[in-house]
């Protein structure tokens, strides 16, 4: 049997699994509706910064001589300067963090961005949708919905006689 199956079958499940399948489903709908206003709001705040970097980066003295996200002015050992190693932009040590896969640092903006990348996951869900109509949790509501219907006696498209 293949790893994707056409038409899951629950009407063997017992009412008491069937409903904690539904729970589960309804667990699994409830967390993806909230990182989607997570990453809604994450998208809010790339934007303001991606528009912010764009006015001050026109001023390319200042952006050598004050961090681009937080404006304060770089000195000697108290607020170093470091360049973001994907916009290239110069910031203070408060305003980045350290990437060891890159070994460079990156500024707050830019790791909001690749946050933004990997938790929407974006590429992956368009090649599933292009690939499969139905997967994951709509293939388990369809089957409970067909059960549920089909245990109160209405009719499923079917004609009874």
């Amino acid at each position: 049997m293949g790893c994707w199956v056409k038409n899951l079958d629950l009407s063997r499940l017992s009412d008491e699994e069937a409903k904690h399948v539904w729970r589960v489903v309804q667990r699994d709908f409830d967390l993806r509706k909230k990182e989607e206003v997570r990453l809604g709001d994450l998208k809010t705040r790339v934007k303001r910064e991606d528009i912010k970097r764009e006015l001050l980066g026109q001023w390319s003295g200042r952006t050598a001589a004050y961090c681009i996200h937080c404006l304060q002015p770089f000195k000697f050992l108290l607020k170093s300067k470091r360049r973001c190693v994907d916009c290239e932009l110069f910031i203070c040590k408060a305003c980045s963090r350290y990437n060891k896969t890159d070994r460079g640092y990156v500024c707050d903006s830019c790791h909001m961005v690749r946050v933004l990348k990997t938790g929407t996951l974006e590429w992956y869900y368009e090649n599933l949708r292009t690939r499969f109509r139905n997967f994951g949790s709509v293939k388990v509501m369809q089957s409970l919905f067909k059960r549920l219907r089909t245990d109160r006696g209405e009719s499923t498209g079917e004609s009874m006689s």
